[in-house]
């Protein structure tokens, strides 16, 4: 034993075992086993044991930790027995810490997840998933260029170029019949973007590692078409505040603009549908031309372009029971007043039956491509 000198001051910094011999006054020891001989101690010079792990078949080498320990008081000029904690003690807290490192070692924490079935899970499930998709598509460049600057352009393009014929033929303001065209024109090509993200994110094996969680089977679809409604929201709101500046009014009052945002929200979930269906049907189909053209058609022939008087005989019948015409239609007797209820029923109609029919292959669709990997 080595005596304290109480003019030194207590060094505060614990010192390596090595770093000088067993005399020296160290605050921090190393627990060691006390039914290890001495030999086997000196001879280990690590201050390590090997403990054999129930179940995993295999040795492993137990660092025994360093603890900090309480100085001598300073009465004391000696370090003695006393100071030296029982080997009873010592031993009951190495075999805790070893049967501790097995428990940890070869027991699973518990499941505390929620269930991937029922309509908790499903809510749950949704909402999570419809924040991610909202976040992807507000870094999404693309798709705030298809959904919002490209109809914004094409607001002003067709003000510029046919304003004044269509105002001079129809003796309203074509601004009535633009800005319902562009908003569904920024849905229909917003979710012409989404799409390509999908098959992108199949092929890239996202779909596959969702399918595999314990999440609710449903919840990735819904959440998808969620995003889409609120991404056409948002885009009407901006899409409608810009076209005051060519002319467009809420005249009607409170509840007729807000059937205005709700015709765009009807018109895109059909649309959105049909979408996901061709999207997951086959990963064969030219998804882009395909739908481009489908949008195309739709975009140049309804009541928002031209007034359908000025299309030939033949094609009038089509251009005006189309689902755009409808919807454009429904929209500017909202904000100017007149006779709605037919043009409502009829866009009602298209998207129910749009949705009717291509909501099972989007689903079949979806839950072969999230089992398959292309």
């Amino acid at each position: 034993m080595t005596t304290l000198d109480d003019s030194t001051p207590e060094s505060t910094t614990p010192r390596h075992r090595s770093a000088g011999t067993d005399t020296q006054n160290h605050w921090w020891q190393a627990h060691l086993d006390p039914t290890r001989s001495r030999t086997r101690r000196a001879a280990d010079s690590h201050d390590s044991e090997t403990i054999s792990f129930p179940g995993t078949g295999s040795l492993r080498t137990a660092v025994e930790p360093w603890v900090a320990e309480r100085p001598a008081p300073e009465n004391r000029t000696q370090i003695g027995p006393a100071d030296v904690p029982p080997e009873s003690t010592i031993a009951s807290d190495n075999i805790q810490s070893e049967e501790r490192a097995v428990a940890l070692a070869t027991t699973f924490p518990p499941d505390t997840h929620a269930q991937e079935v029922g309509l908790r899970a499903y809510l749950l499930h949704t909402s999570i998933l419809s924040a991610r998709q909202l976040t992807v598509w507000s870094r999404d460049k693309k798709v705030l260029i298809q959904s919002i600057v490209f109809p914004a352009l094409s607001m002003i393009m067709f003000k510029v170029v046919l304003g004044d014929a269509i105002t001079a033929a129809t003796g309203v303001n074509s601004a009535y019949g633009t800005v319902p065209l562009v908003v569904l024109v920024g849905a229909m090509f917003g979710s012409l973007i989404a799409g390509i993200r999908l098959r992108r994110e199949q092929r890239a094996g996202l779909l596959t590692r969702l399918y595999v969680l314990p999440v609710h089977k449903g919840a990735d679809l819904s959440a998808r078409l969620i995003s889409e409604l609120a991404r056409i929201l948002i885009a009407t709101i901006v899409l409608t505040t810009f076209g005051m500046l060519i002319g467009w009014r809420f005249n009607q009052g409170l509840l007729p603009a807000l059937g205005i945002f709700l015709v765009p929200l009807l018109f895109g979930a059909a649309f959105s549908t049909v979408m996901l269906a061709v999207a997951m049907s086959s990963t064969n189909l030219p998804l882009v031309q395909l739908m481009s053209l489908l949008s195309s058609l739709l975009m140049f022939f309804n009541s928002g372009f031209a007034p359908v008087a000025a299309y030939p005989q033949w094609i009038q019948p089509i251009v005006r029971e189309q689902p755009m015409t409808c919807a454009i239609d429904s929209m500017r007797a909202l904000a100017l007043g007149g006779p709605v209820a037919e043009s409502l029923t009829k866009t009602v109609l298209w998207a129910v039956v749009i949705v009717a029919i291509f909501v099972y292959p989007a689903i079949r669709g979806f839950r072969r491509a999230a089992a398959t990997r292309t």
